[in-house]
């Protein structure tokens, strides 16, 4: 077992203020739904943003985000078993979302995206997502989307202990503990996990129908998330969280290369330090915080010490916001970010360092009951480089309102922009400095539906969106070397549908959730004309996936499904298939069962489940094997020694 040493120090997470105003829009049925996200729905009216349920993120907890959301949104993720696993949200690439721990986007600044299965569901408490255009609120690379990772502050009096231990097939092992403990003023959480998978999975070999036994595809991550918060007053406080990781895998073999016996799997090593503190006080009529980070990220290729490729960044923000009334209010912000890249292929004399400053401007309005009105300003300035004004706007307008149900209608329009990665613009000889910066405008239109009663809830959303992005970069072969170009315009529309629908009968419970995605992104403009026209590669038009959980007294029971549709691995292929690899479609189903068990005031959770469970062999890219049938068995603890 590799050894990781897990320090201690200050961090800090972003605390959003509970939207008051958003009774105006009679958010507050499915309040448990709403409260999650109310902070990024306050100055974003229109936009899309969904919470993943509290079932949905214990259900998968031992795994990373990529089966999380795979699982239970209509999102794809490009993935392989070993290991790698990037998003496509609306058909955008991957690092065109932003993954947002804290005032952090936790996407690499050299890659400029981030491999979703090394971020650990455990260590979080709740996850929010964002569909469409985000970058005046979020910056560079928000085109597609935003993940917003999630930490509760209970403010804990006394303390409390939660422990999990799961085992799973193919060597699959997960162990990790949360302790916290506070006196209601002070509070530490320590939050710590080690997974680790062999992968030593069956499959067979399409290419000559022999079965064999995947290898060199290992994963072991490990991580720690300290918080260190304390709370002056109802209104004003310190939070801070530190979070390590050290992520390594084996870079998974192709089936091929499996069959062939000889090849030996290379490796990637990833560390990561990111430590975020924020104090906010909210006692006065002009309210403010301030939040400081810091991160440190650090990549090697097979364990050489001399091919690091990593990065420094400094962080510090200040925000003031205000309400006026319950009907009209502003935030106004500016951020400071310093890199410092420690990359073995840069050249000193091309870039020591990179200066970013962001200049923000939020408002909401509403000029009467039914009507809310958002605006959003953002101006980033960077070394050496132009970045375009980020304006957007959005509007909910409540349609139709009874005791028990509201009608909404939203819509909003965003500019979006992505600033090219460091890789991108200075990794020697084929960096292209003069990239221009990705540019994109969001169009968004939604309808949603709300019922609540005492014994049942319901919720449906339609929403259809429109996204053309320009100077969309790309690397293509050039003078015998791959390099990054502006060459391509692409749009993604589609629309998307949601149900969420829960029951009480008497002495059970029943929660029903359905996705679907319906998403045609195609190339408009491209330097080759063969591509006009074309599927965006790894994008299937459709996504759909169901949820269905059952409790009754103290057992549960949970199924899930799937599908994903077709998708374009290559734009040429070989002689049987010259316009290119297709993925075929494939629809995978799970299933499991939960005990819950008090003794005194302490709870014990056993959790089965089988992923996979009609053992279908599917691909997400060509050449790479994907789990069959497997098996989980988890086991948590919840030791409440608090006064709360």
């Amino acid at each position: 077992m590799r050894r990781f040493f897990l320090s201690t120090g200050i961090l800090a997470l972003v605390a959003g203020n509970i939207f008051a105003q958003e009774e105006q829009v009679a958010d507050s049925v499915l309040l448990s739904e709403v409260a999650a996200y109310a902070p990024y729905k306050k100055y974003q009216a229109g936009a899309k943003i969904e919470s993943v349920s509290i079932e949905q993120v214990q259900i998968a907890q031992s795994g990373g985000l990529d089966q999380l959301l795979s699982r239970f949104a209509p999102i794809y993720l490009k993935s392989n078993a070993g290991g790698l696993s990037t998003i496509r949200l609306r058909g955008t690439a991957p690092d065109h979302t932003s993954v947002n721990f804290g005032g952090i986007n936790i996407n690499s600044l050299t890659l400029g995206h981030s491999d979703f299965s090394s971020v650990p569901v455990y260590l979080f408490d709740g996850f929010d997502l964002q569909y469409g255009s985000s970058s005046a609120v979020n910056g560079s690379g928000s085109i597609g989307g935003a993940i917003y990772l999630g930490l509760n502050n209970n403010w804990t009096n006394g303390s409390n202990v939660k422990a999990t231990i799961s085992q799973g097939s193919f060597g699959e092992q997960l162990y990790g503990t949360k302790a916290y403990w506070g006196n209601g003023k002070f509070e530490s959480v320590t939050r710590l996990y080690y997974f680790m998978l062999k992968n030593d999975f069956p499959f067979t070999n399409p290419d000559n129908n022999k079965n064999y036994i995947q290898r060199g595809a290992m994963i072991e991550n490990m991580g720690l998330i300290q918080e260190l918060n304390y709370k002056f007053g109802d209104k004003e406080w310190f939070k801070s969280a530190l979070w390590l990781e050290h992520d390594w895998h084996q870079i998974q073999l192709l089936m091929d290369e499996v069959a062939s016996g000889n090849t030996t799997p290379e490796t990637l090593d990833n560390k990561n330090i990111r430590f975020w503190s924020e104090y906010e006080n909210n006692k006065h009529p002009i309210q403010y915080k301030a939040g400081l980070g810091y991160v440190k990220d650090m990549q090697l290729y097979n364990a050489n010490q001399d091919a690091q490729i990593g990065t420094n960044r400094l962080i510090a923000e200040l925000e003031a916001k205000q309400d006026f009334s319950v009907t009209l209010g502003y935030k106004a912000g500016a951020r400071y970010t310093y890199i410092k890249p420690d990359v073995y292929a840069y050249d000193k004399d091309v870039i020591d360092h990179e200066q970013q400053a962001d200049l923000y401007l939020s408002g909401f309005y509403s000029p009467w009951n039914k009507l809310k009105l958002t605006m959003n300003l953002r101006q980033q300035v960077v070394t050496r480089f132009d970045v375009p004004f980020t304006p957007s706007v959005g509007a909910e307008y409540r349609l139709y309102l009874t005791e028990n149900s509201v009608t909404k209608a939203t819509g909003s329009i965003a500019r979006s922009y992505r600033v090219p990665t460091f890789n991108d613009r200075y990794w020697p000889i084929v960096g292209n400095p003069d990239l221009k910066p990705e540019d994109g405008m969001n169009y968004e239109l939604g309808t949603q539906y709300s019922y609540c009663s005492a014994k049942f809830r319901t919720e449906l959303k339609l929403n259809a969106f429109l996204l053309n992005v320009k100077n969309w970069i790309e690397w293509a072969p050039a003078s015998g070397d791959w390099k990054p170009f502006n060459k391509s315009q692409v749009i993604s529309n589609g629309f998307e549908f949601s149900s969420n629908i829960e029951a009480t009968l008497t002495l059970v419970q029943l929660n029903f959730r359905i996705n679907y995605s319906f998403n045609p992104t195609k190339i408009k403009d491209d330097q080759n004309p063969d591509l006009i026209g074309r599927q965006v590669l790894y994008v299937p038009k459709h996504m759909s996936n169901a949820f269905l959980n059952i409790h009754y007294r103290n057992w549960g029971l949970f199924a899930d499904g799937n599908y994903t549709g077709k998708r374009l691995a290559n734009y040429v292929g070989n002689i049987f298939n010259p316009n290119g690899d297709v993925l075929n479609d494939y629809f995978l189903l799970n299933c499991g069962l939960s005990r819950k068990q008090m003794v005194n005031k302490h709870l014990f959770t056993l959790i089965l489940t089988s992923n996979n469970i009609m053992d279908k062999a599917y691909y997400n890219q060509p050449g790479y094997a994907m789990w069959g049938r497997s098996f989980r068995i988890t086991l948590s603890t919840d030791l409440n020694f608090s006064k709360n």
